[in-house]
């Protein structure tokens, strides 16, 4: 038997939706609190962020179009006709007659199509309602990608600025030593190159810092920075178990929803071009008098268009695209179960990685410090403490990269599960 591409679209919506009932546990989507989010900005000024972003507004201007549209497909495409026609003519036996003709016509939807209107509309709506969503959604991970990147330049700017200040102390003492002649003037030199190339960094470091706060002061207006700078805490792994977090993303996801949503409104305006197929009678009615009132009269019309191929193939287009839409559903599926395992995968190598470089990181600064006494001592020379100090600074910065990139991945797992900033509350 030949499967039509009406229910080759349906079939595919309905696998798409059953594959995720399989795949996704139900989650409650109330937001949770994690050390990821002391140092972001505030929930409500978030929530003033999210109204206040563009894309929320013309997302939020399409809902207002889809139910604008779903009220004109409930009306109907019928409207009342009013015609009239006055006549004046002259003959040579009855002399001038006047004539004229009153009429209301009106076009009637055939069984079926207002019911098919009406779920189109419906499904309109909900395509711009999880469009909607899915616009806060991406307005939250912009702000949180923004805010980190300008929370990360700031810490690298405060971390070149106090190794600026330890090389100026160092080069002090060891010029100070070159005057008392306990220093060669190799090693003042050695200290000044140092210095220079920290002075090159905390220059780029400032740079860094000052373009990253431009884009995130002008991308969010309403975004109130802190007076004083806040640190990220330690990164922690979100409550509860990493496939709970994987299941709660399929599970509350607006671009599924979307497109499931798109699929469903595709295969209802498959069903109605099919049923266009028959075109909609117009009834009329006309009550005329002529002959100057010697005829008068009453009556009532009917027309219908005739279908051809213009009605065909507009039905054949209708199905086609039905039929793409229902893949489109599957497909954002199939894309969405990818994000979350690797939005699962990321958050815990990204704590993983954080980890290593904390220990890396105190490993360093323990060596720092025996190295700096062995100085003292005389065992070692000033060349191999200022490439300690180097090497220190680089696992710093190694250590501040890891942790704000844990704190990311955490981030964005809560929010493509809608578990933070009332994302779920659609």
């Amino acid at each position: 038997m030949k499967i039509k591409p009406p229910l080759i679209a349906a079939s595919l919506l309905a696998f798409s939706s059953m594959a995720l009932a399989q795949t996704a546990v139900p989650v409650a989507h109330t937001d949770v609190h994690s050390p990821s989010l002391d140092f972001m900005p505030p929930h409500d000024m978030v929530d003033r962020i999210m109204a206040e972003d563009p894309d929320v507004l013309q997302a939020r201007a399409r809902v207002q179009a889809a139910e604008a549209e779903a009220r004109a497909r409930a009306a109907g495409p019928h409207e009342f006709t009013l015609r009239g026609e006055y006549v004046s003519r002259a003959t040579n036996i009855e002399g001038r007659l006047n004539e004229w003709s009153i009429g209301v016509a009106r076009g009637f939807r055939l069984p079926g199509k207002a019911n098919a209107d009406e779920r189109i509309g419906a499904s309109g709506v909900a395509v711009a309602e999880n469009g909607f969503g899915d616009a806060r959604h991406e307005t939250a991970t912009l702000l949180k990608t923004f805010y980190i990147e300008w929370v990360v330049a700031e810490a690298e700017a405060t971390f070149a600025t106090e190794e600026v200040a330890g090389y100026e102390r160092q080069l002090a003492a060891t010029t100070r030593s070159r005057e008392l002649g306990q220093a060669a003037i190799l090693q003042v030199e050695q200290v000044q190159a140092a210095l220079a190339q920290a002075r090159a960094l905390a220059a780029q470091a400032r740079q860094v810092q000052q373009s990253s706060k431009v884009s995130l002061q002008r991308t969010f207006p309403s975004l109130v920075l802190p007076l004083r700078f806040q640190p990220m805490p330690d990164p922690q792994a979100p409550p509860g178990a990493w496939e709970e977090w994987r299941a709660a993303v399929l599970d509350d996801n607006h671009e599924i929803k979307m497109a499931q949503s798109e699929a469903e409104r595709r295969d209802w305006l498959a069903k109605r071009a099919a049923m266009d197929r028959f075109a909609d009678p117009t009834l009329e009615m006309r009550t005329f008098q002529e002959r100057s009132g010697h005829e008068t009269g009453f009556g009532i019309g009917f027309s219908m268009p005739l279908g051809g191929a213009l009605r065909s193939a507009a039905a054949d287009q209708a199905v086609a695209e039905a039929s793409a839409a229902g893949i489109a559903a599957r497909k954002a599926l199939r894309d969405v179960e990818i994000a979350a395992d690797r939005d699962v995968i990321a958050a815990q190598q990204g704590l993983v990685g954080w980890q290593q470089s904390r220990l890396a990181a105190e490993s360093s600064r323990q060596m720092l410090m025996r190295m700096q006494r062995a100085v003292e001592l005389g065992e070692i020379g000033l060349t191999e403490l200022l490439l300690a100090q180097r090497q220190d600074f680089e696992v710093r910065r190694t250590e501040l990269r890891a942790r704000a990139s844990a704190h990311s991945a955490v981030l964005q797992l809560m929010i493509d599960a809608h578990r933070i900033w009332s994302l779920g509350d659609e």
